[in-house]
């Protein structure tokens, strides 16, 4: 008998192609599973390897034994006429084709299925690396977060300090041009988490990390601040300062000349300096910023409060009059102040912050927002949001509202450059990556809208926008059972019922999007704003006239913004009543489309 036959007739060829299909599919099975948990590829190279070693133990198993209905037995002690081989062999064959059938189901599964996610997986990656590589291009190895600083006071009461003292030195360090400095918000998101070193700058993408603690007894302070270089986890400098807290403003001067000089790169120019103040003020306008960021119930007002306490100390001290305004506006959007007056407050706190620090990039797009409240001074305000961004073209702040700007104006790729600058410094904050959706969603880039969004949630898994933002995605897509599916986890609110309302009549459920369309008319009666809401459904129901009757009720009561950039809106642009209607808006920006 030839080898060949020998082979075949004690079923090792059969196991052999068995073993093989069965190893494949483990494997495709593993290199799925376990990322997943956490196993790194090494696992997954010891069991391909694992498989690969035991083929051949395979195979000798099958030609050494025989499978009898009373168990394994060696081939040399089977009577060949009581043999069983070829009953095994056609069950070798069974599982073969079950086996071959499973590889092919699963071959389907990651081509149609799994393909899709994992190629947009490979391509947000590519983006992440070739904004990563941009960055380096840019900053070079130039880039420094600034950790909040730990809290030693014996009390454990002096956290606004600690808070306060590390933001102080990180807007020094980003005056410095050509530095990249990460953003508080970014760099303070990791408050409180156990993570090293290199894992925290791996996220936020910096080459240097500044951390450091405060000590604060009475009128003395001891602040204490060490340089570590991420890539390597080593510390290039580190300082203990033992003052008074008087002296704080030469320390926070010391450790940012300290920082630029350790940098060593002769495109850093000198560090800029801290302005001096009274300590009270300067703990007062610390105060105030951590309870600005915290906005935990009552900060809001009581962050007011202490600003206007730091100003009253010490009336020279821009940081306190610009820290003002924001709290002046917020105070009028909230109804806690009257408008005229809010604005009066806000408008002289910014002019006195500028008067005082005229090199202030958030004093002159505090500027720039002061000047769209009415009366409105649109000139004044686009010198102001420019002057900031030739000021500081690397803050958040700043180009937030640069791409707000360019969002009115209906430049939205502008829009989206920007929001991802802004992103670029700030990577941790979810604001970015919202408002980006956001206005995607006004221009009806819905696909872009969703990657956006999801991207805003994994930042901020407690934000709402996740289901607002989807919702508009799929009732712009025209996917109104998605929509309704997202709908029925909200809350029914004034904008939900619009949506909802749009949704049903979308999906053919004509009746009960009817009654939420006269619900919301009788809402129109006590909240005026809510007229946009009727004029969406209509004008996505085709309905233009009684669209175009409802957006003439939106006057007074809705930003023209919010009317110019609608995605649901937006369908009328087509109608010849559009042009005519936007023009007759206070309405100063422009627009595209």
């Amino acid at each position: 008998m030839s080898l060949i036959a020998e082979l075949r007739r004690r079923n090792v060829l059969r196991v052999g192609a068995a073993y093989i299909v069965t190893s494949w599919l483990v494997i495709q099975v593993v290199e799925t599973i376990f990322p997943i948990y956490g196993f790194s590829d090494a696992a997954i190279r010891y069991v391909i390897t694992g498989l690969a070693v035991g083929f051949v133990p395979a195979v000798i198993f099958a030609w050494v034994f025989e499978l009898t209905p009373e168990g394994l037995k060696k081939e040399k002690d089977v009577d060949r006429s009581t043999s069983t081989t070829a009953g095994t062999g056609k069950k070798l064959d069974r599982a073969i084709i079950v086996m071959l059938a499973l590889a092919v189901g699963y071959f389907a599964f990651d081509k149609f299925i799994l393909a899709e996610s994992r190629e947009a997986a490979i391509a947000e990656a590519a983006r992440e690396e070739g904004r990563s590589e941009a960055v380096i291009e840019a900053y070079g190895e130039r880039s420094i977060a600034v950790l909040p600083f730990d809290d030693m006071s014996p009390d454990g009461d002096q956290e606004y300090m600690s808070d306060g003292i590390a933001e102080e030195i990180l807007n020094l360090l980003a005056k410095v041009p050509d530095l990249r400095v990460i953003s508080r918000s970014s760099a303070f998101a990791f408050k409180g988490k156990d993570m090293t070193i290199p894992a925290i700058a791996a996220q936020l993408n910096a080459s240097y990390v500044l951390e450091g603690s405060v000590r604060k007894a009475g009128n003395q302070i001891r602040i204490t601040a060490q340089l570590i270089e991420a890539g390597s986890d080593t510390h290039r400098w580190s300082e203990t300062y033992d003052r008074e807290l008087v002296d704080v403003f030469d320390i926070q001067d010391d450790i940012a000349a300290t920082v630029v000089e350790e940098l060593k790169s002769t495109m850093l120019g000198n560090a800029p300096r801290s302005r001096r103040t009274d300590e009270r003020a300067y703990t007062l306008v610390l105060q105030a910023r951590y309870l600005w960021w915290r906005r935990a119930e009552g900060d809001e007002q009581k962050a007011l409060e202490l600003f206007e306490q730091a100003v009253d100390i010490d009336p020279d001290y821009a940081p306190a009059w610009v820290g003002l305004v924001a709290p002046y506006l917020v105070s009028i959007r909230k109804e806690r102040i009257e408008r005229e007056e809010g604005l009066r407050k806000a408008r002289a706190a910014v002019d006195k912050a500028l008067e005082l620090d005229p090199d202030s990039a958030e004093a002159h797009v505090r500027l720039a927002q002061v000047l769209t409240w009415p009366p409105r001074d649109w000139e004044g305000n686009a010198a102001a949001a420019e002057k900031a961004y030739e000021l500081d073209p690397n803050s958040p702040l700043v180009l937030g509202y640069r791409a707000l700007r360019a969002g009115y104006r209906g430049k939205i790729d502008d829009f989206v450059a920007y929001s991802d600058r802004a992103a670029e410094v700030d990577p941790m904050s979810a604001i970015w990556p919202n408002n980006k959706a956001a206005w995607l969603i006004r221009f009806r880039r819905a696909d872009e809208a969703e990657q956006a969004i999801r991207l805003a949630y994994e930042l901020n898994r407690n934000s709402r926008s996740l289901n607002e933002g989807m919702t508009d995605i799929y009732n712009i897509r025209g996917e109104y059972d998605q929509a309704l599916e997202v709908l029925a986890e909200m809350p029914i609110e004034e904008f939900n019922m619009t949506r909802k309302a749009i949704a049903l009549y979308g999906a053919g459920i004509t009746e009960e999007s009817n009654k939420l369309l006269e619900h919301v008319r009788e809402q129109t009666e006590t909240l005026p704003f809510v007229a946009l809401g009727m004029a969406q459904i209509y004008a996505m129901r085709g309905e233009n006239d009684l669209a175009f009757e409802w957006l003439e009720k939106t006057r007074g009561h809705v930003s023209p913004s919010d009317i110019v950039y609608d995605a649901y809106t937006r369908v009328l642009v087509d109608d010849p009543r559009w042009k005519p209607y936007v023009d007759s808006l206070d309405w100063q920006w422009g627009y595209e489309y």
